[in-house]
């Protein structure tokens, strides 16, 4: 089209130019209606433009960000912007054409005093909707006549019309865009939060997502941890995750996620850390998209408590979502219109998946249904506390629950006998070792005593010195007899002595048989017997008693039936056997104790209270008085028995509120405390 202008001949009278004018301002004007692309647009309205005004070349320049004038478009304008001195050139003409901008009136500045030969500048404001955008320059030799820079000025304003309908028209298919846009983007909004079932929001974000971003494949990912897994893939009923194009694209989104930063695929893979290189490159050969974007899904946060703005920061992402197209489209373009969909999908997946983290979730709608119904919201904050308290002490009052009082004890054989010393004396040997089985009346041991062997020899001596004196006596009357009766030198009383001295020393005799039958059965009693058939209890019995002196009524060992019936011997505190009591008294059953084993816990036993002492005794490691209770089991259920197992148990005790199991311990506190 530019060549065809420089082809074209002048116009030979005022007419001709007129209609030549209008008829390129008719062509631009037709143009302004079309859906062209703005670099296109104003190049062929600046082409135009410098031919019909012979001008030096023409721009287009549009208000910047931060308020400054921009070279946006142009044609011909080397001659005033010349390579060496076009910064300085540009920079001037900036300065002039943004009074113009500023004013809002077209009229004709000097150009740049560093460019010769000179120019001038026939401005026109650029304005849509009341509101300047740019300026419309056209560049013509300096020193014109006033009459040609006016007539310059009005075709100048008349393409710039034609410019600013085109302005006009882009913003209003722009418009028409975004609200159709937003349509689409207020429908899916509308359908991603329609409930909180996690499957289905995630669906709904990818089938809608699709609808809206007019892409081939959208795919929506939780995370889980430092991996993702898809949820849901447009068009596709359910993810087959054994596919290689699954398992990959999921590898690929938990590099990106992990990253936390945007991935965007047209083409290219440079500029990509390695580990999201690589993921890229092995899912790119499972699939022909073209263009590849997958945007993690995070919700904003408060970072602080503030009253008034607070700043807000990324949370951990709750998922991804993978957007592919087949076609090659602009991938900016599409991250931007993505944002809005990305930020409902976040918002949604992330109120699904706290809604499926919730518990006893689906039963909280029935119940705020339920309490709007009734108009439990309009009422005040007091009553919404006081009410619920209320009726969960009244529920504690009257709700039954087991009661139970807590007790320690141990595992014990029914028919467990101790071994005593009979007398002082030291251990002379040992026939027994730890958890040996004997029979009743088996020897366990052998004492000795010193003081037995003094007696003895002390009882011998004597018994012999008797005998002897008695045998001395016996030979004397004897040998009285066997003289003559007649004679003089025996006498009645000396016959009569010999038989009092005889019989005193046969009674001593007896005594001292008396005394040594006693010793001997003494010295029997120091050979230690089995008491019951049973199992030796002590531990490392040799090592213990092997020639220790021993006292009289000493213990030293305990043999027990382990092969018969065991019982379970309990502490129960006496502060709480009143409860006991109670509880007994009210029962005609045994009092049923459940246990466990404190090498076993976790698993529970049963027991029946068999009898109770009338006695209260005192724990000598922690001086708290208790009660001893025995409690018959069932050996045959528990594996393993030993002897002094100890158990935690409880014993039940009927029922009770609530509010009473919950309580009592404190109620019997304070009042043991504050209250006598």
């Amino acid at each position: 089209m530019e060549s065809s202008l420089h082809h074209q001949d002048a116009p030979r009278t005022a007419d001709e130019a007129r209609r030549r004018i209008e008829s390129l301002l008719d062509e631009v004007a037709d143009l302004s209606d079309l859906t062209i692309a703005p670099d296109v647009f104003y190049g062929q309205v600046l082409d135009r433009l410098t031919f019909a005004t012979s001008a030096m070349g023409a721009a287009v320049w549009t208000k910047s960000p931060n308020g400054h004038l921009l070279l946006a478009h142009q044609t011909d304008l080397l001659q005033c912007y010349p390579t060496g001195k076009a910064a300085k050139a540009l920079s001037d003409d900036e300065a002039h054409l943004f009074q113009i901008f500023n004013r809002g009136e077209s009229d004709v500045v000097p150009g740049s005093q560093t460019v010769q030969p000179g120019y001038d500048i026939v401005a026109v404001p650029l304005q849509v909707a009341g509101e300047a955008w740019g300026v419309m320059a056209c560049y013509q030799p300096a020193n014109l006549a006033k009459s040609v820079r006016q007539t310059y000025v009005r075709i100048t304003h008349a393409f710039a019309e034609v410019a600013q309908h085109y302005q006009q028209q882009t913003l209003l298919r722009d418009f028409q865009q975004h609200q159709y846009d937003w349509k689409r983007q207020l429908a899916f909004a509308g359908l991603v939060h329609t409930d909180l079932s996690y499957e289905k929001t995630a669906y709904r974000i990818a089938n809608e997502a699709r609808n809206c971003l007019e892409a081939d494949r959208v795919a929506v990912l939780s995370a889980r941890g430092a991996k993702c897994r898809i949820e849901a893939i447009s068009g596709v009923d359910k993810p087959h995750r054994r596919s290689n194009t699954v398992q990959k694209l999921e590898r690929l989104a938990s590099v990106v996620v992990g990253s936390k930063q945007t991935l965007l695929y047209t083409g290219e893979t440079e500029n990509l850390p390695p580990q999201v290189e690589e993921a890229l490159l092995e899912y790119l050969e499972e699939t022909p998209s073209k263009v590849l974007a997958i945007v993690p899904l995070q919700l904003d946060e408060p970072a602080d408590d503030d009253e008034e703005k607070k700043p807000r920061r990324a949370s951990e992402p709750v998922g991804a979502i993978a957007i592919e197209s087949i076609d090659q489209l602009n991938g900016h373009e599409l991250l931007h219109r993505t944002e809005p969909i990305v930020q409902h999908a976040a918002t949604a997946l992330g109120n699904a998946r706290a809604y499926r983290q919730l518990p006893l979730a689906s039963l909280l709608i029935p119940l705020g249904n339920f309490l709007a119904t009734i108009g439990w919201y309009r009422l005040p904050t007091t009553l919404k506390i006081a009410i619920p308290l209320l009726v969960t002490i009244v529920a504690l009052c009257f709700i039954p629950t087991d009661f139970s009082i807590e007790v320690h004890g141990q595992l014990v054989p029914e028919v467990e006998r101790n071994v005593f010393a009979p007398s002082d004396g030291y251990v002379e040997e040992i026939f027994v070792k730890h958890g040996q089985h004997v029979e009743k009346d088996a020897v366990l041991m052998q004492l000795r005593s010193n003081e037995f062997n003094l007696a003895r020899a002390e009882i011998v001596g004597q018994l012999q010195t008797a005998q002897a004196e008695l045998d001395a006596i016996l030979v004397k009357r004897s040998q009285g007899m066997r003289r003559d009766p007649r004679s003089e030198s025996r006498t009645p009383e000396s016959f009569e002595n010999l038989s009092a001295d005889q019989l005193k020393l046969t009674k001593q005799i007896e005594n001292l048989i008396q005394r040594r039958d006693l010793l001997q059965r003494r010295e029997d009693e120091l050979k230690l017997l089995s008491p019951i058939h049973g199992q030796i209890l002590d531990w490392e019995v040799e090592q213990v008693l092997a020639a220790r002196p021993v006292s009289r009524g000493e213990l030293l060992m305990k043999v027990a039936d382990v092969d018969g019936p065991w019982v379970l011997d309990l502490e129960l505190p006496d502060k709480r056997t009143y409860h006991v009591v109670n509880a007994q008294r009210e029962s005609n059953e045994p009092l049923v104790v459940r246990f466990q084993l404190v090498n076993e816990p976790g698993k529970t036993y049963r027991g029946q209270v068999r009898s109770a002492a009338s006695i209260v005794d005192l724990d000598e490691s922690s001086e708290e008085p208790f009660v001893p209770l025995e409690a018959e089991i069932d050996k045959a259920e528990i594996p393993h028995l030993r002897h002094g197992l100890s158990v935690v148990g409880r014993i039940e005790c009927g029922q009770r509120s609530v509010a009473y199991v919950w309580t009592y311990q404190l109620v019997e506190t304070v009042r043991r405390y504050l209250f006598w």
